[in-house]
């Protein structure tokens, strides 16, 4: 347990800039936007990712078909994060797998997205259109000065 945590806490400091900078895009682009995904401020579009997080948190508290109509690929994160911690900070291993498993999930993510934007958008969120993009503003900017 203790080698657990020298990991989680090497890591942590590690990517301290990273962290930081996320945290900080998060508070500024909801504060302005109230909205995470940058596709979506800026074009209005919802990404491959957009509902993951409530997805993922529905579905770990057992609403599973909830979450699953928020983003049906979270079942997929889950079950990657879940086997890279375990390796990472449990066994403390890089297994030479990883970078296929993530590829694989991110392909699987993009093609449920690529079927959700054909069949299901616009529809429930967050399979909506943002109108509060940038985009969108700068388009009817631009029309209001001519």
């Amino acid at each position: 347990m203790k080698r657990l945590w020298e990991r989680l806490i090497k890591d942590i400091r590690d990517f301290k800039i990273a962290i930081a900078a996320i945290i900080l895009y998060n508070v500024l682009a909801r504060s302005q936007f109230h909205a995470f995904c940058p596709q979506l401020i800026l074009t209005g579009f919802p990404c491959a990712g957009c509902g993951m997080t409530r997805a993922v948190f529905y579905i770990l508290t057992g609403q599973f078909a909830r979450g699953m109509r928020l983003n049906p690929a979270a079942p997929l994160w889950i079950l990657f994060l879940c086997w890279f911690f375990y390796n990472r900070y449990v066994r403390g291993v890089y297994q030479k797998g990883t970078r296929f498993w993530l590829g694989l999930v991110c392909v699987v993510t993009l093609a449920v997205y690529g079927y959700r934007m054909l069949y299901c958008f616009p529809g429930e969120p967050p399979m909506v259109y943002y109108r509060n993009n940038l985009l969108r503003k700068m388009i009817l900017e631009r029309q209001t000065i001519r």
